[in-house]
C-alpha cells in the first residue's frame, strides 16, 4: 500500500503522477462500471431495508463486498477508487439512517479501501504470473511444433518412406538437405520449385499438381511455380483450395470419393506450406495422384512435408541466411515473449584467451548448445575470439550452471579447463524494458565488436522489416 501514497506530486514528478492517473482513469465505461459497484448495494438498501441499508447491525456488512469483487476484477488502483466512492455512498446516501454510528461509518469505509487495495494487489499479481506461464508455455509449444516436424521426418524418412518407397536411392531427408541449400531469399520464397515438386512427387507418388506462390496472405498467385503433369489452370474457387489458406492445414476429398472418382475436375488435395507460426509461403495443388498412395498415411506425409519445407523457408527467407540473422532472429523471439508478460532470457558473452586451443575450444562452446539457443561470433575490434550465447527462458542466476555443463563438455573434449581459457564473462538478464538496441549495446560493450559490411546489412534489414 505504501507506494499508493508515498507519491512526489511537485515539479515535473507530479505532471507525470496525474497524466498517468488521468490516462488510467480515462475509460468511461470502466468508470460507470465502478460507479455501479459502488453504490448498487447501498440504494437497493435504502429501498428495501431503510433502516439499517448497508446491513452493518445484521452481522456482515454487505456493502463491502461489490468493491471487493470490482477490486478483484481490475486490481489494486481501481478497487481504491471504487472503494473511496463507496464510502462517500454511506455518508452521503446513507448517513442519515446511521446518524449515530458515525464511526461504525468511518471504520467500514476505512476497511473497504483497505481490503480493495490487498485484494486487487493479489488479483494482479496472479493474474501476472499466469499470463508469464502461458507465455512461457507458448514459447514452447512454438518450439515443439518446429522440433516434431525433424521427429517426423526422420522418422518417416528412415522407416515408413523407405518400406513404402522400396528401391529408392535417396532418403527423404537426404533430398530435403539437398533442397535447402537452393532455398534461398526471394520475393515468391519459392525459386527451387521444381527440386520441390521432385520430392513430393518421387517420395508422395504425386501424378498431377502445381506448386504455386501467394500473391498476399489469403490470395495465391494462379501462376503455377512448377508443375508435375498436365496440371492446367488453378481453380482459384475451388473450396479445397479456398479451406486450405484459411486454416493453414492439408485439406482433401473424402477417400470413398476418389475411389469412385466422384470429385468432379477439381483438386484432390491442397497442402500449404506454411510455417510453425502459420505463415504461409504457398501451396502444393495435388489434382491427381495414385490411387494406392491417396491414404491417410500418405496424406500426413504430404502435411508434414509442406510444415517441414515451410519452415525452411521461413529460415532462408531471414534467420537462415548467415549466423548473425539466425542470432537476431531468435533474439527478436525472446525479446517480444519478455515484452509481452516477463519471460526471463539472458545474454551470456565469452571472451576467450589468444591461446593455440581457442578456435577449436570456442567453436565447440558455439555448437553445444541445446535446440533452443543460438550462439554468434561477432567481429571484434580488437580481434579477439567472442561467443554471444542467447539463453531462452534462463535466468541470468541460472548461467553458471550452463557454464558449468560447458566447461565439463570441455574437460571431457580436450582436457582443458574453460575457466583457464577465458578472459572475460558477462552475462545480460533481458527484460520487458529491454529492445534489440540494448541487447546489441551490451554486446558492443562486453566485446568491443565491429559489424561487418555484411552484418551490418542483415541488421539494418531486419530493423526494417520490424518496423514494416
Amino acid at each position: 500500500m505504501k507506494a499508493y501514497f508515498t507519491k512526489k506530486f511537485n515539479g515535473v514528478s507530479g505532471e507525470r503522477t496525474f497524466g498517468e492517473l488521468r490516462e488510467k482513469f480515462s475509460d468511461t465505461a470502466k468508470l460507470v462500471e465502478m460507479a455501479f459497484f459502488a453504490l448498487l448495494i447501498p440504494v437497493l438498501g435504502l429501498f428495501l431495508f431503510s433502516s439499517d441499508p448497508l446491513g452493518i447491525n445484521t452481522g456482515f456488512p454487505w456493502a463491502v463486498a461489490a468493491p471487493i469483487v470490482f477490486a478483484a476484477r481490475y486490481g489494486s488502483s481501481w478497487g481504491a477508487a471504487c472503494a473511496i466512492t463507496a464510502a462517500a455512498g454511506f455518508f452521503l446516501l446513507t448517513g442519515s439512517a446511521y446518524s449515530g454510528q458515525a464511526s461504525a461509518l468511518m471504520t467500514l469505509a476505512v476497511g473497504t479501501l483497505i481490503m480493495c487495495v490487498v485484494i486487487g494487489d493479489v488479483a494482479a499479481s496472479w493474474r501476472s504470473r499466469s499470463g508469464r506461464a502461458e507465455a512461457e508455455n507458448a514459447y514452447l509449444r512454438h518450439r515443439l511444433k518446429e522440433f516434431s516436424n525433424d521427429y517426423h521426418v526422420l522418422k518417416v524418412s528412415h522407416g515408413q518412406l523407405e518400406e513404402f518407397m522400396a528401391g529408392q536411392r535417396l532418403s527423404l531427408r537426404q533430398a530435403l538437405l539437398q533442397a535447402k541449400p537452393m532455398l534461398h531469399a526471394g520475393q515468391d520464397g519459392l525459386q527451387a520449385g521444381s527440386e520441390l515438386m521432385a520430392i513430393f512427387a518421387q517420395f508422395c507418388s504425386v501424378q498431377v499438381a502445381g506448386l504455386y506462390a501467394m500473391h498476399d496472405e489469403h490470395h495465391v498467385n494462379p501462376r503455377a511455380v512448377a508443375t508435375h503433369g498436365n496440371m492446367g489452370e488453378l481453380p482459384v474457387f475451388d473450396p479445397l483450395l479456398r479451406m486450405a489458406i484459411k486454416e493453414r492445414e492439408l485439406v482433401s476429398v473424402k477417400l470413398a470419393a476418389h475411389a469412385t472418382n466422384s470429385h468432379e475436375a477439381g483438386l484432390l488435395a491442397v497442402v500449404p506450406i506454411a510455417d510453425s507460426q502459420g505463415v504461409l509461403h504457398g501451396v502444393l495443388a495435388v489434382r491427381d495422384m495414385h490411387f494406392m498412395a491417396f491414404q491417410q498415411e500418405n496424406l500426413n506425409i504430404l502435411a508434414l512435408l509442406g510444415g517441414y519445407v515451410g519452415d525452411m523457408l521461413t529460415r532462408s527467407r531471414g534467420a537462415a541466411q548467415s549466423r548473425t540473422a539466425w542470432f537476431l532472429a531468435e533474439l527478436d523471439t525472446a525479446l517480444r515473449f519478455a515484452r509481452s508478460n516477463s519471460v526471463t532470457s539472458s545474454l551470456l558473452c565469452l571472451e576467450f584467451e589468444n591461446t593455440e586451443y581457442v578456435d577449436v575450444v570456442s567453436r565447440m562452446v558455439s555448437n553445444n548448445i541445446r535446440s533452443l539457443d543460438a550462439s554468434w561470433f561477432p567481429k571484434t575490434s580488437d580481434g579477439s575470439t567472442t561467443v554471444v550465447i542467447l539463453l531462452p527462458l534462463i535466468a541470468e542466476t541460472h548461467c553458471n550452471a550452463y557454464l558449468r555443463r560447458i566447461g565439463q563438455s570441455v574437460r571431457d573434449e580436450f582436457d582443458l579447463e574453460l575457466q583457464d581459457l577465458l578472459a572475460d564473462v558477462t552475462t545480460m538478464q533481458i527484460s520487458s524494458r529491454d529492445t534489440r538496441e540494448t541487447c546489441l549495446t551490451f554486446i558492443n560493450e562486453a566485446t568491443g565488436f565491429a559489424t561487418t559490411k555484411q552484418d551490418s546489412s542483415v541488421i539494418a534489414k531486419s530493423r526494417l522489416k520490424r518496423v514494416a
